[in-house]
């Protein structure tokens, strides 16, 4: 016999800007889960939402949308300022959320929306995609393998021309984080220290480009160059430990693997330009798959069976505190401890 069909899961999109349409999109493309509603306050947006997908209901208001329907998950995609509002929102509804990055504007909103989340029992995840690249998938699997051994160092390049988003807070904030976390989920390592060098460019408000060290407890550095002012988009990740290299190239989901030398090189014209020795250098086969997917796939399983959000308010607050810290140590030239750290320990 067949087993009985799913009821789908009814979610609600807060929010239809860019990775709000996206979000919008991915998630009406899924099996099992319907978009019951979207909520924007702009017409335009809306009326474009409904032109995509006739059968969602468009509101211009959130209390309007929480009240019209029956539903399971909340997407808060909207600009940072609004994002506490809308989690909490949804979380006094009774709903589970994933809330895109940074979370919220703060540490202690951040704080807070996770306390009333374990408090009524229901998941707050944070969007941070880069985590369900297939690379960093990968790379975390070999790394767990011990394929290079201890890890010494993280080295993120995030370089970007600059945008046209609604409420940008910098690039600590608005791009940092994707490798913060990243490296976080790594190493399993927690960030001990930052220092930074922060300037501001072009932006009205905040910096648009950081050169960042972090410190994680288990004595591997991390590296962040991030900036709005190059005119081609970088997206690169280096790991390296003991025993080789990889590389990740988040744009074309490549992870390569550079060996330590096994083999000497006696040509001495070649080794002037390539070194005395040279290892195995690897290009491993993926399958290749939108990010934003899977993390949808994985936010929504654990929505079904109960399990944990894979990226969780706490590892959303860590990135927050620590593109913080980053902020506050390129206004004082000063090392900075980033202030989750208390809140992890409890």
């Amino acid at each position: 016999m067949s087993s009985p069909a799913r009821q789908p899961l009814r979610g609600l999109v807060v929010g239809l800007g860019v990775m709000g349409s996206h979000h919008l999109r991915v998630l009406s493309s899924l099996d099992d889960v319907e978009v019951v509603a979207v909520v924007d306050p702009d017409a335009d947006r809306r009326a474009r939402a409904q032109s995509a997908h006739a059968h969602v209901h468009a509101h211009a208001a959130l209390d309007e949308a929480l009240a019209a329907h029956a539903l399971d998950f909340v997407c808060a995609a909207v600009p940072v300022p609004h994002l506490a509002p809308t989690a909490h929102a949804a979380l006094a509804a009774g709903l589970h959320v994933l809330v895109e990055k940074p979370t919220a504007p703060s540490e202690q909103e951040a704080l807070e929306l996770i306390a009333v989340a374990e408090e009524r029992g229901l998941l707050l995840g944070a969007g941070h995609v880069e985590r369900f690249n297939p690379a960093v998938i990968a790379l975390k699997r070999k790394l767990d393998e011990g394929v290079i051994g201890r890890v010494h160092q993280m080295h993120a390049r995030r370089l970007s021309p600059f945008p046209n988003r609604d409420s940008m807070l910098g690039v600590a904030l608005d791009l940092a984080t994707h490798d913060i976390d990243v490296m976080r989920f790594l190493s399993g390592s927690e960030v001990k220290r930052v220092f930074a060098e922060t300037s501001q460019h072009y932006h009205e408000a905040a910096e648009d480009l950081l050169c960042a060290t972090l410190r994680f407890d288990d004595e591997a550095t991390g590296l962040l160059e991030v900036n709005w002012i190059t005119p081609t988009k970088v997206r690169e990740l280096t790991v390296t430990g003991e025993r080789g290299t990889f590389r990740v190239d988040y744009l074309t989901q490549d992870l390569f693997l550079f060996e330590h030398p096994t083999q000497s090189n006696e040509w001495e014209a070649l080794a002037g330009m390539r070194g005395g020795g040279e290892g195995d250098m690897v290009r491993f086969a993926l399958e290749r798959r939108e990010p934003l997917r899977v993390e949808w796939e994985a936010f929504l399983a654990a929505v079904r069976d109960g399990g944990e959000a894979p990226v969780s308010g706490r590892d959303g607050l860590a990135a927050l505190s620590t593109a913080r810290a980053i902020q506050q140590a390129g206004r004082t030239h000063e090392t900075v401890a980033p202030s989750y750290r208390a809140a992890v320990r409890r």
